[in-house]
């Protein structure tokens, strides 16, 4: 044991982190269960997430027009219904959230300094979803390992899971896994320890350049906005789209801005801290401290301009990944539809960063070889969608099915968000 920071190996633990260690081991054993986080309600066991119910039209037109505004199948019932479907079907990602809250993260105070990530997140989709779907999880399993390399000073935990969602008659809908990874370092040379706020205010060095939208910049983004093609009704058929082809590229509506995330991801209620949580100082030890006093959102990496020196906001680890989808359903168009949607990307902290996130579909793509992802997007970074046909085949469902990988670009053509992803197309055939 020498140096700053303390050395780990892995499946041995330090006497100030063994009780938070044993504690999510006997988690996921089922020895302890969890009970409701505060404000869920009496009788609430869901914990985490939201209780399941029957989806409604107003909390998928919600979603869709978060997301891909401009398509009439995913923003106008009308429209939906007289062209075949039984309501405005869900625009991928909708309301998967993969089990990787199962065990719950580590208190940011036992340690020196934290760093995560969400390694992706994969959905398998047998069918679209519609308002009045009530689905429920079945088959969910758990993970949690000490990935720990011997000897480092970097405590690495991976935690995640996957599970099945299933109608009301038990039948299958979609499929989802997904993880995150926790890290954390003990400083042990008797230095002084950093605050909580003076750890997140350091994610500042990580950041890449930013950019600067020029007006050349708006010149290209509007050739792509001109050549989008919602295909609506001129859905392909499968036998004439060929493995190489490239779909027509999107793009979001300028440069992805804090603004625009606290938007997408509905933080804006997160933004002020309520007075019953300030009064816990077990609570403010975890909480983000401006350098006037103030107490804000924790999530200071998400959300920059927060009175951090050099701060920048940085996207959501989906975030390129919900706006590029359209580049897939504009090409579906009203009879085809996503059957497979994931994402990865660069990771932020460059402790963090670990091996080929997607290089073998990449791999796959004409002029794409040896690529993969390189860049974490950030506050002024434009989002450009681009995809390529790798393979197709008909699946033991005999549908026609187009292996596709989906990827982000931003304006300098580093690739932000990698997202190999399935479509079905009507078949010639059928």
């Amino acid at each position: 044991m020498s140096g700053k920071y303390q050395l780990f190996n892995p499946g041995e633990y330090r006497d100030w982190e063994k009780e938070e260690v044993e504690f999510r081991q006997a988690v996921f054993r089922g020895d302890v269960k969890l009970g409701p986080p505060p404000g869920a309600g009496d009788g609430d066991d869901w914990g985490w997430f939201q209780k399941p119910h029957p989806y409604t039209d107003e909390e998928i037109l919600a979603y869709n027009k978060l997301w891909n505004p401009r398509d009439p199948l995913y923003t106008n019932p009308a429209y939906a219904k007289e062209h075949g479907h039984k309501s405005v079907p869900a625009y991928p990602g909708f309301a998967a959230m993969a089990p990787i809250m199962t065990i719950p993260p580590f208190t940011k105070t036992i340690a020196s300094k934290f760093y995560y990530t969400n390694d992706g997140t994969e959905i398998e989709y047998t069918r679209n979803i519609y308002e009045g779907d009530f689905l429920h999880d079945e088959n969910e399993i758990a993970i949690f390992e000490d990935r720990t390399k011997p000897g480092t000073d970097l405590r690495t935990w991976f935690m995640g899971g996957e599970k099945d969602c299933v109608d009301e008659n038990g039948k299958l809908v979609y499929h989802i896994g997904g993880n995150v990874r926790e890290c954390y370092r003990k400083i042990i040379d008797g230095s002084q320890e950093t605050t909580f706020s003076e750890n997140m205010a350091s994610w500042t060095a990580y950041f890449p350049p930013g950019h600067v939208t020029t007006d050349e910049d708006f010149d290209r983004m509007k050739e792509i906005w001109d050549a989008e093609l919602i295909r609506g009704d001129d859905t392909p058929f499968w036998e004439d789209v060929p493995v190489g082809f490239e779909l027509p590229k999107t793009c979001t509506d300028g440069p992805v801005t804090y603004m625009h995330l606290m938007y997408y991801h509905n933080i804006g209620n997160m933004s002020i801290p309520k007075r019953e949580y300030l009064m816990d100082p077990a609570v403010r030890a975890v909480t983000f401290r401006d350098r006037f006093g103030s107490y804000l959102d924790e999530t200071s990496i998400h959300y920059g301009g927060r009175n951090i020196v050099g701060a920048r906001a940085v996207w959501y680890n989906d975030t390129g990944a919900r706006l590029i989808a359209r580049t897939l359903t504009n090409f579906v168009g009203n009879k085809g539809r996503v059957s497979k949607f994931s994402w990865r990307f660069f990771p932020f902290y460059t402790e963090l960063r670990q091996g080929p996130l997607c290089a073998d579909m990449f791999n796959k793509v004409p002029g794409m070889e040896g690529r993969d992802c390189d860049r974490h997007g950030s506050d002024g970074d434009t989002c450009i969608g681009r995809a390529v046909i790798t393979d197709k085949y008909v699946n033991t469902a005999g549908e026609h099915c187009l292996e596709v990988m989906l990827w982000g670009e931003d304006m300098e053509g580093n690739i932000v968000q990698g997202c190999p992803s399935e479509i079905v197309l009507p078949s010639k055939s059928e």
